[in-house]
């Protein structure tokens, strides 16, 4: 069965974020091959998304949250934090996965029935 895929505002404001810093510290063509690549890497979601492993700040949700590595290379430094509601999965931020923990209040939850 195919999900839909569904990024909510916050994690397309974290994408243009760290594309606006890979075009500051690298180049405009590099954010744009980061940014398509993080949009294509999210977009495989649609295919198997509980074959993603459970975030590690899953037990502080009210909802499960899993998390998919995204990035350039062998080396994914990024993770889409996302849920998954009835047939939709709903990405809820894009972080370095370097960054603090996040919390429930840090993102916007999924929409409600």
């Amino acid at each position: 069965m195919k999900f839909s895929v569904f990024i909510l505002p916050q994690a397309r404001r974290d994408i243009d974020r760290n594309a606006d810093w890979w075009a500051e510290h690298h180049s405009a063509e590099e954010a744009l091959r980061w940014s398509d690549a993080i949009y294509g890497q999210i977009a495989t979601l649609a295919e198997f998304p509980q074959s993603h492993g459970l975030s590690a700040e899953n037990d502080d949700f009210p909802y499960e949250i899993r998390d998919k590595l995204l990035g350039l290379g062998s080396r994914r430094s990024y993770r889409a934090v996302f849920t998954i509601k009835d047939h939709t999965v709903y990405v809820l931020t894009v972080r370095r996965s370097a960054q603090d923990v996040i919390r429930p209040s840090d993102v916007e939850s999924p929409p409600s029935d």
